[in-house]
């Protein structure tokens, strides 16, 4: 982990409410894609634990810029190589 000092006026656009995805994947490659508003990161790892099942999951935090985009906040993609 690396750890520096930023200057704070570079920062372009904030998001004060974001939405979130959780992708939860079964064994079998199942997934389950779901879009979560009004919660912090904190609750939405506790629902995803709550609600795992055995399965494994990802979270991302929405990013409206130029279209949707994912930024992965926990978890990784058993799909991804």
């Amino acid at each position: 982990m690396l750890v520096r000092s930023v200057d704070p006026r570079d920062q372009t656009w904030e998001v004060t409410h974001p939405s979130y995805r959780v992708i939860f994947h079964d064994a079998h490659g199942a997934a389950e894609e779901l879009e979560i508003t009004g919660a912090d990161v904190s609750a939405i790892l506790e629902w995803g634990e709550a609600e795992r099942r055995g399965r494994t999951y990802v979270l991302y935090v929405c990013a409206p810029v130029d279209g949707l985009g994912l930024v992965r906040l926990q978890g990784s993609d058993p799909n991804e190589r």
